[in-house]
């Protein structure tokens, strides 16, 4: 596929953004709400975050859409709304993308299980992500990004469904764990797995983000980048999760992420940006580090 995205990433790392929850917790949303409904009620503090991801050194961001899946919607009574949340969301990233950058339209899990082990079926999960990729290119991204996927088959179900729109890259991120015997997604798939039936489905860019701090991601890109035909993306989150009197954080400073990331480079990641815990500071280092 010819995509400026694609050749941008011939001539150097492209930088995407870091996390957009952790920003919105700072910012006081509370918790069990549904960030896509701020972009309707609070649409001034979405761009503003993207801004500060543009101006730290991101060439592609992505849109508030994490959780903007029909069928997830649908459980919070908002199924009607799934057009306008995430296309809005598009338009948002879209005023401030600076020309020759990118907005990515992002496609999370459904949180629900494949059957036979849930209630969730392929086709219907297909058709979902494919309404939610269609509105978010009608809102004006430039690919679509589906990210933090723990299994495989709705990893594929997602790509299926943007895809049946037409000619739009597509990112195809896994979340991995590292065990013992190496690196696995929560329904026990591998990183050689994954990549092929993802690039045999139509993948344009293989990523993983999420779970993983920047430290283990260094030896999973040398994993993908092996098994991986096209372009790597990698995504860390900012360390491991430290968890105190019942509060979560991440305590990683900006400066070893950086450090790590241009490990993550040397080991092949034609892309990289951050996960949970990340933000526009994080961006600025990684920049900065890897200039």
């Amino acid at each position: 596929m010819n995509h400026p995205l694609l050749e941008l990433a011939d001539k150097r790392t492209v930088i995407f953004d870091g996390a957009m929850g952790t920003m919105l917790m700072a910012a006081g949303l509370p918790a069990g709400e549904n960030p896509v409904t701020w972009n309707l009620e609070k649409g001034s503090l979405i761009m503003d975050i993207h801004r500060q991801y543009y101006e730290a050194g991101s060439d592609a961001v992505h849109t508030n859409t994490f959780l903007g899946n029909p069928l997830k919607l649908a459980e919070q009574g908002l199924l009607e709304k799934v057009v306008l949340l995430n296309q809005e969301a598009a338009k948002i990233a879209r005023k401030v993308c600076p020309e020759g950058k990118f907005v990515a339209g992002d496609m999370g899990p459904t949180g629900k299980f494949m059957q036979p082990l849930g209630d969730l079926n392929p086709d219907e999960a297909e058709v979902a992500y494919s309404n939610q990729a269609e509105a978010l290119i009608k809102g004006g991204v430039d690919l679509i990004s589906i990210e933090t996927m723990f299994s495989l088959e709705e990893a594929l179900a997602a790509l299926r469904g943007a895809k049946r729109l037409g000619e739009i890259l597509v990112i195809a991120s896994m979340t991995y764990n590292r065990t013992k015997k190496g690196f696995f997604t929560m329904m026990g798939e591998g990183v050689a797995q994954c990549v092929s039936a993802l690039e045999e489905a139509g993948a344009d860019v293989i990523g993983a983000n999420c779970s993983l701090g920047s430290q283990d991601m260094i030896d999973l890109t040398k994993e993908l980048k092996a098994a991986a035909k096209h372009p790597v993306l990698i995504q860390p989150n900012a360390g491991q999760p430290v968890t105190r009197k019942g509060v979560t954080s991440y305590e990683q400073p900006p400066s070893e992420f950086a450090e790590h990331g241009k490990a993550i480079r040397d080991a092949g990641a034609n892309m990289i940006g951050g996960c949970c815990g990340t933000n526009a500071e994080f961006i600025r280092e990684l920049v900065k580090a890897l200039s």
